[in-house]
């Protein structure tokens, strides 16, 4: 029994930490302010946590590892088909932080900002941040190479870095944006995938085209 509460007091922690970094940011975030809402003291976020640091690297890495095994098992498997094509590449990294995200309903709509936020924090939290997704980086840096040898080092770096973006900027914005133009802020997570892949596939196609 000690057990199970020890986790749901955990879980409690996380979820209340993630939705203070995602609404404040790492800096406008206050143990205090977490503590508060989760109706705990500071020896149980010392005892499960530690230091600030320590809870938004337990936040990333609740949703990052997960993630990233799903995009790194989907990846692998494509890489092992004939014919890999840069379309399958680009969706075997967005669909499953996508998918996931839109399964979540609310919360993972609190998610989505939360991994949005997370990638523009300033340094030491972009590094920590940036770790977490490493091996996801340099598995799919090494497939433009395999699938495109003859390109220069900065141009497989930086494909990474612009496919990136696209998904940043969505599940940072997206709500806002569509605000804009309907009076629903619903998504169809196939659409979205659609969007980026087809956005981020004739980015890459006109820079082939170029060089």
């Amino acid at each position: 029994m000690r057990n199970d509460t020890q986790a749901s007091t955990k879980d409690q922690i996380l979820d209340i930490a993630e939705s203070h970094f995602a609404t404040f940011g790492f800096a406008g975030t206050s143990l205090r302010g977490i503590i508060k809402e989760a109706n705990v003291n500071v020896a149980s976020v010392a005892y499960h946590f530690g230091s600030k640091d320590d809870l938004f690297a337990a936040v990333m890495q609740r949703f990052a590892a997960p993630v990233v095994e799903a995009q790194l098992n989907r990846l692998s498997s494509e890489m092992s088909q004939p014919n890999i094509t840069l379309e399958k590449i680009l969706r075997a990294f967005y669909e499953p932080p996508i998918q996931l995200v839109h399964s979540l309903g609310a919360k993972g709509e609190k998610l989505s900002l939360f991994l949005g936020r997370c990638h523009s924090e300033p340094e030491p939290i972009f590094s920590l941040v940036d770790s977490h997704f490493a091996s996801c980086r340099n598995r799919f840096i090494d497939a433009f190479k395999a699938l495109e040898p003859d390109k220069t080092e900065s141009v497989y770096h930086w494909r990474f870095e612009f496919m990136l973006s696209l998904i940043v900027n969505f599940l940072t914005r997206h709500k806002n944006i569509m605000q804009r133009y309907q009076t629903s802020t619903d998504w169809n997570a196939n659409d979205v995938v659609d969007m980026l892949c087809q956005f981020c596939l004739n980015g890459m196609s006109a820079q082939q085209i170029k060089k």
